[in-house]
């Protein structure tokens, strides 16, 4: 099987499984963790006994995916695309996973997604048999599950969020190429929002522009763009657990021009989303995306308030320096709430002065 065909055929599935999609908030009821273990050409089963008092709609799943004997060769197998979970309810009912997020290479990749409304509501107490299978197994090819835990979810109100933003202005980055290499097309102009949810369970982010291609991403603890006059640099894969490609050829079947991401989400972590441009031959978009959940982001986190913008941005970098002392210096005497820091809604003095001083470097 050649990678073109290969390509094609889960490109259908992706396409029946994108169509069928309701978006659907799904809130965290229950989690347990298993072993990690290996899958081939043998199904892996496992029963878990769960305790839920509220009635069962969905699942979730995390794992670290690691390819354990790939075809380094060709790179055609394992991917995490091939993994389809299979999840029988205490009385018989049955969510058959086809597409897990995933991604369309062999590289190690850190599973975080969900599968909203697929039971009719079961009773979340009792043994829930899940059944893991390898889609295209080819022996002796293996991936690997690490750090195992299996989610169940119930289907809540909807809290949705439409944001209308732009990549054009924004700053410069080598946007990574699916989740384990840089693409280059770039470097291009991307647009970040930093936040944590208010609400575990499952959340889709789903980007538009109105023409054209579009990449979307999502980072969990630290977002670090790299330096894209810095050959070799890919500090920006690290910490990237999820990406939605918007060119029509995406793996969850979204057509041109809509990234799209569905991921599990978890109250007290810090995630970073990302949409870029797509390359430097085509422009900087405007795009509007939509956030389902059980909860609302809050992205107003204010960890470095002396943070103001970099050079080429009004978004903050990271780091408090000379443009931060700038931007502070140009608002002096005023009330402009951007440029205080010790008392925010009050005049921009000596007392704002020393707070950026003293918070000088690196933000935490």
């Amino acid at each position: 099987m050649n990678k073109t065909i290969r390509f094609a055929s889960l490109m259908m599935c992706a396409a029946l499984a994108f169509s069928a999609s309701t978006h659907s908030a799904q809130k965290l009821i229950a989690t347990e963790v298993i072993a990690d273990f290996n899958l081939s050409t043998v199904d892996v089963v496992a029963n878990v006994p769960f305790t839920a008092t509220d009635p069962v709609d969905g699942i979730g799943f995390t794992a670290d995916w690691i390819a354990v004997v790939a075809d380094n060769e060709d790179g055609l197998f394992p991917w995490s695309l091939d993994l389809n979970p299979i999840v029988q309810a205490p009385i018989g009912e049955v969510i058959n996973w086809p597409v897990v997020g995933g991604d369309r290479t062999i590289a190690d990749f850190p599973l975080q997604d969900f599968s909203g409304a697929g039971f009719p509501s079961v009773n979340g107490t009792g043994t829930f048999q899940w059944t893991f299978n390898n889609s295209s197994p080819q022996a002796p090819y293996t991936m690997g599950l690490r750090n195992v835990q299996l989610h169940l979810t119930t289907t809540v109100p909807d809290v949705v969020e439409v944001r209308n933003d732009t990549t054009a202005g924004g700053p410069m980055w080598n946007r990574p190429f699916f989740i384990a290499g840089i693409s280059g097309l770039g470097p291009v102009r991307y647009h970040v929002i930093e936040f944590e949810v208010a609400v575990s369970g499952g959340y889709t982010f789903e980007s538009v522009v109105q023409s054209g291609d579009n990449f979307n991403y999502i980072y969990r603890g630290a977002f670090n763009p790299g330096d894209p006059q810095t050959p070799g640099d890919t500090g920006q894969l690290a910490n990237l657990f999820d990406y939605g490609l918007g060119n029509g050829n995406a793996p969850n079947g979204t057509p041109r021009g809509t990234s799209l991401i569905e991921a599990m989400l978890f109250e007290g972590d810090r995630y970073f989303y990302v949409t870029s441009q797509w390359s430097a031959g085509s422009p900087a978009l405007a795009f509007t995306t939509t956030i389902t959940g059980p909860g609302a982001i809050d992205d107003d986190l204010n960890d470095c308030p002396a943070d103001f913008a970099d050079a080429d941005s009004a978004d903050p970098d990271g780091e408090v320096n000379v443009f931060d002392l700038l931007e502070l210096l140009s608002n002096w005497n005023t009330n402009n709430a951007g440029a205080a820091i010790a008392k925010p809604l009050d005049v921009v003095d000596v007392f704002d002065l020393l707070e950026l001083l003293a918070a000088w470097g690196s933000c935490p």
